[in-house]
Protein backbone atom coordinates (compact mmCIF):
# COMPACT_ATOMS: atom_id res chain seq x y z
CA UNK A 1 0.00 0.00 0.00
CA UNK A 2 3.31 2.14 0.74
CA UNK A 3 4.28 3.08 -3.31
CA UNK A 4 0.98 3.65 -5.12
CA UNK A 5 -1.64 6.05 -4.78
CA UNK A 6 -4.36 4.27 -3.52
CA UNK A 7 -7.88 6.54 -3.37
CA UNK A 8 -10.83 6.30 -1.64
CA UNK A 9 -12.31 3.58 -4.06
CA UNK A 10 -9.33 1.62 -4.67
CA UNK A 11 -9.01 1.06 -1.04
CA UNK A 12 -12.40 -0.33 -0.66
CA UNK A 13 -12.14 -2.61 -4.09
CA UNK A 14 -8.82 -4.02 -2.35
CA UNK A 15 -10.62 -4.50 1.13
CA UNK A 16 -13.69 -5.86 -0.10
CA UNK A 17 -11.80 -8.47 -2.07
CA UNK A 18 -9.36 -9.33 0.63
CA UNK A 19 -12.36 -9.52 3.52
CA UNK A 20 -14.18 -11.94 0.76
CA UNK A 21 -11.27 -14.64 0.63
CA UNK A 22 -11.41 -14.70 4.24
CA UNK A 23 -14.82 -15.80 3.79
CA UNK A 24 -16.49 -12.43 5.68
CA UNK A 25 -20.37 -12.30 5.57
CA UNK A 26 -20.28 -8.62 4.06
CA UNK A 27 -16.76 -7.92 3.06
CA UNK A 28 -17.95 -4.49 1.61
CA UNK A 29 -19.71 -3.06 4.29
CA UNK A 30 -17.13 -4.00 6.69
CA UNK A 31 -14.32 -1.68 4.95
CA UNK A 32 -16.59 0.83 4.42
CA UNK A 33 -17.11 1.34 7.97
CA UNK A 34 -13.75 0.76 8.49
CA UNK A 35 -12.71 3.57 6.38
CA UNK A 36 -15.37 6.40 7.31
CA UNK A 37 -14.36 5.05 11.03
CA UNK A 38 -10.72 6.42 10.01
CA UNK A 39 -11.30 9.38 8.06
CA UNK A 40 -14.19 10.79 10.46
CA UNK A 41 -17.12 10.95 7.65
CA UNK A 42 -20.06 8.50 6.68
CA UNK A 43 -20.57 6.21 4.12
CA UNK A 44 -21.86 8.64 1.70
CA UNK A 45 -18.44 10.58 2.04
CA UNK A 46 -16.96 7.66 -0.05
CA UNK A 47 -18.98 7.51 -2.60
CA UNK A 48 -18.95 11.10 -3.13
CA UNK A 49 -15.05 11.23 -2.94
CA UNK A 50 -14.60 8.02 -4.73
CA UNK A 51 -11.39 9.44 -6.38
CA UNK A 52 -9.50 11.03 -3.12
CA UNK A 53 -6.33 9.76 -2.70
CA UNK A 54 -5.47 8.49 0.88
CA UNK A 55 -2.64 9.69 2.94
CA UNK A 56 0.11 7.82 4.71
CA UNK A 57 -1.39 8.48 7.79
CA UNK A 58 -4.45 6.99 6.73
CA UNK A 59 -3.57 4.00 5.39
CA UNK A 60 -1.01 3.40 8.26
CA UNK A 61 -4.05 3.77 10.73
CA UNK A 62 -6.36 1.87 8.08
CA UNK A 63 -4.09 -1.36 8.60
CA UNK A 64 -4.23 -2.28 11.38
CA UNK A 65 -8.73 -2.41 11.49
CA UNK A 66 -8.63 -4.61 8.43
CA UNK A 67 -6.36 -6.65 10.29
CA UNK A 68 -8.26 -6.91 13.26
CA UNK A 69 -11.29 -7.65 11.47
CA UNK A 70 -9.49 -10.34 9.46
CA UNK A 71 -9.00 -12.12 12.75
CA UNK A 72 -12.69 -12.13 12.96
CA UNK A 73 -13.00 -9.52 15.71
CA UNK A 74 -16.55 -7.19 14.54
CA UNK A 75 -16.61 -4.36 13.08
CA UNK A 76 -18.16 -2.94 16.04
CA UNK A 77 -15.66 -3.94 18.67
CA UNK A 78 -13.03 -2.41 16.51
CA UNK A 79 -14.34 1.12 15.95
CA UNK A 80 -15.82 1.14 19.50
CA UNK A 81 -19.31 1.92 18.71
CA UNK A 82 -22.47 0.25 17.73
CA UNK A 83 -26.02 1.86 16.35
CA UNK A 84 -29.29 0.26 18.06
CA UNK A 85 -32.58 1.82 18.14
CA UNK A 86 -31.70 5.14 16.18
CA UNK A 87 -28.95 5.46 19.30
CA UNK A 88 -25.16 5.03 19.17
CA UNK A 89 -23.69 3.05 21.73
CA UNK A 90 -20.05 2.50 23.00
CA UNK A 91 -19.01 -1.33 22.67
CA UNK A 92 -15.54 -2.95 22.73
CA UNK A 93 -14.48 -6.51 22.92
CA UNK A 94 -15.66 -7.27 26.86
CA UNK A 95 -19.22 -6.46 25.81
CA UNK A 96 -21.68 -8.56 23.67
CA UNK A 97 -22.42 -5.92 20.19
CA UNK A 98 -26.05 -5.71 20.40
CA UNK A 99 -27.87 -7.13 17.86
CA UNK A 100 -30.94 -5.69 15.88
CA UNK A 101 -33.00 -9.01 17.06
CA UNK A 102 -32.65 -7.52 20.25
CA UNK A 103 -34.93 -4.05 19.22
CA UNK A 104 -37.59 -6.67 19.14
CA UNK A 105 -37.17 -6.73 22.99
CA UNK A 106 -36.88 -2.48 23.44
CA UNK A 107 -39.84 -1.84 20.70
CA UNK A 108 -42.70 -4.32 22.66
CA UNK A 109 -41.58 -2.68 25.68
CA UNK A 110 -41.98 0.90 24.53
CA UNK A 111 -45.35 -0.09 22.28
CA UNK A 112 -46.72 -1.41 25.45
CA UNK A 113 -46.29 1.26 28.02
CA UNK A 114 -47.54 4.87 27.85
CA UNK A 115 -45.29 7.68 26.41
CA UNK A 116 -45.37 9.39 29.99
CA UNK A 117 -44.54 5.97 31.82
CA UNK A 118 -42.92 6.89 35.09
CA UNK A 119 -42.45 3.58 36.28
CA UNK A 120 -39.18 1.56 36.98
CA UNK A 121 -37.55 -0.77 35.10
CA UNK A 122 -34.87 -3.35 35.73
CA UNK A 123 -32.38 -4.66 33.41
CA UNK A 124 -30.93 -8.09 33.86
CA UNK A 125 -27.83 -8.97 32.46
CA UNK A 126 -27.43 -5.54 31.34
CA UNK A 127 -23.68 -5.61 29.38
CA UNK A 128 -23.48 -2.31 27.67
CA UNK A 129 -26.80 -0.56 29.13
CA UNK A 130 -28.34 -1.12 25.80
CA UNK A 131 -31.70 -2.48 26.62
CA UNK A 132 -32.14 0.03 29.41
CA UNK A 133 -30.82 3.22 28.11
CA UNK A 134 -32.51 2.71 24.55
CA UNK A 135 -35.70 2.54 27.11
CA UNK A 136 -35.16 5.17 29.19
CA UNK A 137 -34.40 7.71 26.21
CA UNK A 138 -37.65 7.32 24.43
CA UNK A 139 -40.09 7.39 28.51
CA UNK A 140 -38.50 10.26 29.47
CA UNK A 141 -40.13 10.29 32.52
CA UNK A 142 -39.22 6.61 33.52
CA UNK A 143 -36.22 5.39 35.46
CA UNK A 144 -34.12 2.22 36.11
CA UNK A 145 -31.32 0.26 37.17
CA UNK A 146 -28.91 -2.25 35.21
CA UNK A 147 -28.04 -5.52 36.90
CA UNK A 148 -24.46 -6.96 35.21
CA UNK A 149 -21.60 -9.60 36.59
CA UNK A 150 -18.76 -7.89 34.57
CA UNK A 151 -16.88 -5.15 35.55
CA UNK A 152 -15.67 -4.71 32.02
CA UNK A 153 -19.13 -4.12 30.76
CA UNK A 154 -20.31 -1.89 34.00
CA UNK A 155 -17.40 0.80 33.20
CA UNK A 156 -18.86 0.65 29.31
CA UNK A 157 -22.01 1.15 30.40
CA UNK A 158 -21.56 4.27 32.56
CA UNK A 159 -19.77 5.54 29.61
CA UNK A 160 -22.78 4.93 27.81
CA UNK A 161 -25.21 6.42 30.77
CA UNK A 162 -23.18 9.51 30.90
CA UNK A 163 -23.19 10.57 26.83
CA UNK A 164 -26.67 9.52 26.62
CA UNK A 165 -27.29 12.49 29.67
CA UNK A 166 -29.21 9.66 31.43
CA UNK A 167 -27.32 9.39 34.43
CA UNK A 168 -29.92 11.08 36.80
CA UNK A 169 -32.65 8.46 36.06
CA UNK A 170 -29.97 5.07 35.71
CA UNK A 171 -27.71 3.60 37.94
CA UNK A 172 -25.46 -0.15 37.20
CA UNK A 173 -24.64 -2.26 39.52
CA UNK A 174 -22.30 -5.08 39.75
CA UNK A 175 -24.62 -8.28 40.34
CA UNK A 176 -24.69 -11.91 39.96
CA UNK A 177 -27.88 -12.12 38.30
CA UNK A 178 -30.30 -10.62 41.40
CA UNK A 179 -27.64 -11.02 44.32
CA UNK A 180 -26.91 -7.10 44.56
CA UNK A 181 -31.04 -6.29 45.47
CA UNK A 182 -31.49 -9.00 47.48
CA UNK A 183 -33.44 -8.00 50.68
CA UNK A 184 -33.55 -4.38 49.53
CA UNK A 185 -37.48 -4.58 49.33
CA UNK A 186 -36.85 -2.91 45.41
CA UNK A 187 -39.95 -3.32 43.17
CA UNK A 188 -39.70 -2.51 39.40
CA UNK A 189 -42.90 -2.32 37.03
CA UNK A 190 -41.09 -3.99 33.97
CA UNK A 191 -37.98 -6.72 34.23
CA UNK A 192 -35.84 -6.71 31.22
CA UNK A 193 -32.92 -9.31 29.92
CA UNK A 194 -30.63 -10.81 27.30
CA UNK A 195 -29.61 -13.48 29.06
CA UNK A 196 -26.55 -15.65 28.11
CA UNK A 197 -28.63 -18.14 26.10
CA UNK A 198 -26.33 -20.71 23.93
CA UNK A 199 -25.86 -24.00 24.24
CA UNK A 200 -22.55 -25.06 25.76
CA UNK A 201 -23.10 -27.59 22.43
CA UNK A 202 -23.49 -24.95 20.26
CA UNK A 203 -20.71 -22.60 21.54
CA UNK A 204 -18.57 -25.14 19.55
CA UNK A 205 -19.84 -24.04 16.33
CA UNK A 206 -20.08 -20.70 16.48
CA UNK A 207 -18.48 -18.02 14.18
CA UNK A 208 -15.12 -16.81 14.80
CA UNK A 209 -16.43 -13.02 15.05
CA UNK A 210 -18.44 -14.10 17.76
CA UNK A 211 -16.82 -16.30 19.98
CA UNK A 212 -14.77 -13.25 19.94
CA UNK A 213 -17.04 -11.73 22.31
CA UNK A 214 -16.98 -12.54 25.67
CA UNK A 215 -18.72 -16.11 26.40
CA UNK A 216 -20.29 -15.49 30.15
CA UNK A 217 -22.51 -13.23 27.83
CA UNK A 218 -23.23 -15.97 25.52
CA UNK A 219 -23.48 -19.34 27.05
CA UNK A 220 -26.39 -20.44 28.90
CA UNK A 221 -25.14 -24.20 29.83
CA UNK A 222 -26.04 -27.31 28.67
CA UNK A 223 -29.17 -26.88 27.31
CA UNK A 224 -29.25 -22.77 27.23
CA UNK A 225 -31.76 -22.05 30.18
CA UNK A 226 -29.47 -21.87 32.89
CA UNK A 227 -30.54 -17.92 33.44
CA UNK A 228 -33.81 -18.20 32.38
CA UNK A 229 -34.19 -20.81 35.44
CA UNK A 230 -32.93 -17.64 37.95
CA UNK A 231 -34.92 -15.00 36.13
CA UNK A 232 -38.21 -16.59 36.52
CA UNK A 233 -37.57 -18.16 40.24
CA UNK A 234 -36.73 -14.44 40.94
CA UNK A 235 -38.41 -12.14 39.23
CA UNK A 236 -41.70 -12.07 40.69
CA UNK A 237 -40.57 -11.07 43.86
CA UNK A 238 -39.38 -7.72 42.18
CA UNK A 239 -42.47 -7.07 40.33
CA UNK A 240 -45.31 -5.09 41.54
CA UNK A 241 -48.68 -6.78 40.42
CA UNK A 242 -49.39 -6.52 36.69
CA UNK A 243 -45.83 -5.65 36.00
CA UNK A 244 -44.08 -6.95 32.45
CA UNK A 245 -41.58 -9.47 32.76
CA UNK A 246 -39.80 -9.25 28.76
CA UNK A 247 -37.03 -12.00 27.82
CA UNK A 248 -35.32 -12.09 24.54
CA UNK A 249 -35.05 -15.80 23.78
CA UNK A 250 -33.49 -18.00 21.46
CA UNK A 251 -34.59 -20.02 18.14
CA UNK A 252 -36.99 -23.07 19.94
CA UNK A 253 -36.49 -22.17 23.36
CA UNK A 254 -40.00 -20.47 23.61
CA UNK A 255 -41.77 -23.49 24.77
CA UNK A 256 -39.19 -24.33 27.52
CA UNK A 257 -39.21 -20.92 29.01
CA UNK A 258 -42.50 -20.80 28.95
CA UNK A 259 -42.84 -23.91 30.91
CA UNK A 260 -40.72 -22.10 33.48
CA UNK A 261 -43.37 -19.17 33.60
CA UNK A 262 -46.25 -21.75 34.22
CA UNK A 263 -44.70 -23.74 36.37
CA UNK A 264 -44.20 -20.66 39.00
CA UNK A 265 -47.96 -19.57 39.05
CA UNK A 266 -46.90 -16.24 39.50
CA UNK A 267 -47.42 -15.13 35.56
CA UNK A 268 -49.90 -15.08 33.10
CA UNK A 269 -50.43 -13.74 30.11
CA UNK A 270 -47.90 -15.33 28.30
CA UNK A 271 -47.15 -14.54 24.74
CA UNK A 272 -44.24 -14.63 21.60
CA UNK A 273 -42.87 -11.09 19.92
CA UNK A 274 -41.34 -12.12 16.94
CA UNK A 275 -37.93 -10.85 15.20
CA UNK A 276 -37.97 -9.64 11.36
CA UNK A 277 -37.07 -12.72 10.31
CA UNK A 278 -40.74 -13.94 11.76
CA UNK A 279 -38.35 -16.19 14.37
CA UNK A 280 -40.03 -15.83 18.36
CA UNK A 281 -37.19 -13.71 19.75
CA UNK A 282 -39.06 -12.29 22.93
CA UNK A 283 -40.99 -13.82 25.50
CA UNK A 284 -43.48 -11.72 27.57
CA UNK A 285 -45.32 -12.66 30.85
CA UNK A 286 -47.44 -10.26 33.63
CA UNK A 287 -46.93 -10.61 36.82
CA UNK A 288 -50.12 -11.62 38.62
Amino acid sequence: MNKEIWTVGRILQWTEQYFRSKEMDSPRLDGEVLLSHILGKDRIYLYTHYDQPLVQEELDAFRPLVQERAKGRSVASIIGEKDFMGLTFKVNEHVLIPRPDTETLVEYVLDTLPKDFSGRILDVCSGPGTILLSLLHYLPQASGMGLELSIQALQVAEQNRNQLQLAERSIFKHSDMFKAIEHSGESFDVIVSNPPYITSADMRILAPEVLAEPHMALEGGADGLDFYRILVANSGQYLVPGGILAMEIGIHQGDDVRQLLEATGQFHEIQYCKDLAGINRVIVAKRM
